[in-house]
């Protein structure tokens, strides 16, 4: 046995006998489309022995990655299935396993309506899905169609002239988060905007000469130009959050840091990177 868990043949035998061959993305030669998809016809279009796919199912025969993608696509395996599945069998779980540009919620859209901070919805590629009306009010770049964390905050604009402190506070940490995304997942969306970002002098000498590898630098305090705070920059508390019932999604904030320990930026300091 792979995995200790004695739970999951029954679970694949389970999602395995809920499917009909009608529901099949290929319907198989010579089969019954009211039938049921048996250990045989599994067999057959994985293209394995019956013998070695009932090692599969029973756990006696690790899965490979390759597999279980095109189990779970015969079997039409919801994400969390599929994550289990991949758990399970001890292989990496590929961190999007939603669409790349994810319907966000109602219940998530009204809950970012109600705080009382600046608050967004990014997709996996940091693409903002969503905002509050106060994460319009202190950062307007994020309200327009096609704004992305990553591309708005790190390469010339009015994104990045908000970012006090660009380099240290804002644009290693981003570019962390960045790469570690795109090693993780390797996603052609992701490979697009590290290339994108890359475009801009400043960023590409970062990228190259740094090698930090943060998952996030989220709950860090950071400071950040905001309508009406000039000259000088506002501390705000970037927290992230991810919904349990979304993992595609994040839920991004700006928080007030009203703690009496932040540091004061020298004069020189305070103005923004042209």
């Amino acid at each position: 046995m792979v995995h200790s868990s004695p739970d999951m043949p029954v679970l694949l035998g389970r999602w395995r006998a809920r499917r009909r061959v009608a529901d099949l993305p290929e319907h198989p030669v010579g089969a019954s489309a009211d039938g049921l998809v048996t250990t045989n016809l599994m067999a057959e279009l994985l293209g394995v022995s019956v013998r070695h796919y009932q090692r599969l199912e029973s756990g006696e025969r690790r899965m490979s990655s390759d597999v279980i993608a095109q189990l779970s696509r015969i079997l039409a395996l919801h994400p969390d299935e599929m994550r289990a599945l991949y758990q399970w069998a001890g292989r990496p779980v590929p961190p999007l396993l939603s669409p790349t540009t994810p319907q966000v919620p109602d219940d998530l859209l009204e809950h970012i309506h109600l705080l009382p901070f600046g608050a967004l919805v990014e997709g996996p590629d940091f693409s903002i899905l969503a905002h509050n009306a106060r994460a319009a009010r202190n950062w307007p770049w994020a309200a327009r169609p096609g704004a992305n964390i990553m591309a708005d905050l790190l390469l010339p604009g009015e994104g990045r002239d908000q970012c006090a402190q660009w380099e240290t506070a804002w644009a290693l940490p981003l570019l962390a988060q960045l790469r570690q995304a795109a090693l993780a997942d390797g996603n052609t969306a992701l490979r697009t905007i590290v290339a994108r970002v890359t475009e801009d002098p400043e960023v590409r000498d970062l990228w190259h000469n740094d090698a930090d590898l943060r998952r996030h630098a989220y709950g860090t305090t950071r400071p950040m130009f905001l309508p009406g705070w000039t000259p000088r920059p506002a501390w705000i508390r970037v927290m992230g959050w991810q919904p349990l019932h979304e993992p595609g999604l994040r839920l991004v904030t700006g928080e007030p840091a009203r703690s009496s320990h932040e540091p004061d930026l020298p004069e020189s300091r305070t103005k923004t990177r042209r």
